[in-house]
């Protein structure tokens, strides 16, 4: 899955340099609105990853009341676009706790490396958990810790994984492998760091260096101490055979 972004800017210049940089970026272009009630009704319909808003829209709320609409019900990060520098309209925009603002007039290379910036930050959950440790809705904090998803960096663009969609994840060093049914993925952090931030619930580690989601599994091969998962197989410890049945509830 591709990292999708929603353009909510009603000043069509600005709007056309938005949809020109996140398709450059090789990013997913979700849609363009300039109105608080056209970017609530495409939420209906579809989630981005990332909201660029202008804070002067068109429509019954602005951009900060629409950021403050959306935060209480969604869970998506957002990056402000404003021509007002004044204090009050900063402080208000804060409160909503924003990823980012970016300040009109500002041109490409401002506009690209703010993207990416912050496209850099969703990727890192640490980063995040310091970030929005003081907000309350915990909700929020568990979304960004990954638990629902991972932000997986390809080349030049990053692709949403769905933790339900992992069959195990492999240790290989100072990275881990994340396996799905039909793609590898690799990843700058350790299974013992990844393993921190997925539920205890579905997964289980059954060697020392794989980590298996137990919705996965298909069988388990008693004979050949394996475990397998659709096509793949992963094997299983001798030390942690019981308590991988007893965890699958097969003894």
């Amino acid at each position: 899955m591709s990292f999708k972004i929603l353009i909510v800017e009603d000043e069509e210049l600005y709007a056309d340099k938005l949809e020109m940089l996140v398709d450059k970026l090789d990013y997913e272009h979700l849609g363009t609105v300039d109105n608080s009630k056209d970017a609530l009704a495409l939420l209906q319909k579809e989630l981005p990853d990332l909201i660029l808003m202008d804070v002067h829209i068109q429509g019954e709320h602005d951009g900060i009341e629409l950021a403050g609409l959306i935060q209480n019900e969604h869970l998506i990060p957002i990056i402000f676009i404003t021509s007002m520098q004044d204090d009050l309209t900063f402080k208000r925009a804060s409160r909503t706790n924003p990823l980012n603002f970016l300040v009109k007039p500002f041109n490409d290379l401002q506009l690209q490396r703010t993207i990416e910036l912050t496209v850099k930050k969703l990727s890192q959950p640490k980063d995040l958990e310091h970030d929005f440790s003081k907000k309350e809705n915990t909700d929020w904090e568990n979304d960004f810790l990954f638990e629902s998803h991972f932000f997986i960096k390809t080349r030049q663009r990053l692709e949403k994984v769905a933790v339900a969609d992992v069959l195990y994840l492999e240790a290989d060093g100072h990275y881990c492998q994340v396996h799905t049914e039909d793609k590898k993925y690799i990843v700058r952090t350790s299974m013992t760091e990844l393993a921190k931030r997925l539920p205890d619930d579905s997964f289980l580690q059954t060697h020392r260096s794989f980590l298996v989601n137990t919705t996965k599994v298909n069988s388990v091969d008693l004979q050949e101490s394996v475990i397998i998962l659709g096509k793949k197989q992963v094997p299983m410890s001798k030390r942690s055979r019981e308590i991988v049945l007893k965890r699958l509830d097969w003894i």
